[in-house]
């Protein structure tokens, strides 16, 4: 690399016209040597390169350790506010439950008294209005090879079956 000191300097006067002015080139510069920089590498002591890993090792474990901390600590503090807001849908919801079996019990026994009263035209059953079927004996069928080969055959829909 060029530096600027190497390049020789202006002089004044041409300094002021710029339209006169030469760029300097490589000719002007000083001649002096450049070094090569080598391509070797200069290795580290293996001291040294076992306390980069460890420095290495110990950020990301760091890292890890923070992130399951926070973690940890959103947990502890989102779940028993979740848990509460189900706990109150859960006693508001036992609450209508309740609500619900003490009306039902209401119209239950409002029924009740109204069907006991004679001018609704409601009768007490009695035994000899009570209509009984005789028993019907079912005669089992026999399985025949045609039942048989049917049952195998399945029946699949080709299109949809419901909405």
């Amino acid at each position: 690399m060029i530096a600027a000191r190497d390049y020789q300097p202006i002089p004044k006067s041409s300094r002021l016209k710029k339209s006169r002015r030469a760029l300097p080139t490589y000719s002007s510069v000083n001649s002096r040597r450049i070094a090569k920089i080598s391509s070797k590498k200069n290795k580290l002591h293996y001291y040294l390169q076992f306390l980069l890993l460890i420095n290495k090792v110990s950020a990301i474990f760091a890292f890890c350790i923070v992130t399951l901390t926070l973690g940890v600590y959103g947990w502890t503090v989102r779940v028993p506010s979740l848990w509460s807001q189900e706990f109150r849908k859960l006693t508001k919801l036992q609450q209508e439950e309740r609500y619900l079996v003490g009306a039902n019990e209401v119209l239950k026994h409002q029924l009740a008294q109204q069907a006991q009263k004679p001018e609704v035209g409601l009768t007490q059953l009695h035994p000899k209005d009570l209509i009984f079927l005789p028993d019907v004996k079912v005669i089992p069928l026999s399985v025949t090879d045609a039942t048989i080969s049917n049952q195998e055959t399945l029946w699949v829909a080709e299109g949809p079956i419901a909405y």
